[in-house]
């Protein structure tokens, strides 16, 4: 199962995702993510993973995408936490000169 939810608020659109994030949705989300690009400039857009159970390759390949094209990265718990900062890590040192 895997659904997502828009809530439009001021400054801030936020697409909520709730199950699995894998091969099988990537590609739904990205279009969504998209639309919401299109229709949303100037707000600050957050992607809220809280009611994310899994997370596969295909969908970190997605979120470290959209995360590096500055949309914000939301959730806790013991795996989505720690792979926001992994993603966040990876897409700060892709920048940093060694």
């Amino acid at each position: 199962m895997f659904r997502i939810h828009i809530e439009e608020q001021t400054r801030t659109t936020t697409i909520y995702l709730e199950g699995k994030l894998t091969a099988d949705n990537v590609d739904e989300l990205r279009k969504v993510w998209a639309a919401v690009c299109d229709r949303s400039a100037g707000k600050e857009i957050v992607i809220d993973l809280c009611s994310v159970r899994i997370i596969d390759r295909a969908g970190k390949e997605l979120l470290s995408q959209i995360y590096t094209a500055g949309t914000r990265l939301a959730g806790n718990g013991l795996c989505v936490a720690p792979l926001i900062q992994e993603i966040a890590g990876t897409s700060l040192s892709k920048y940093q000169p060694n």
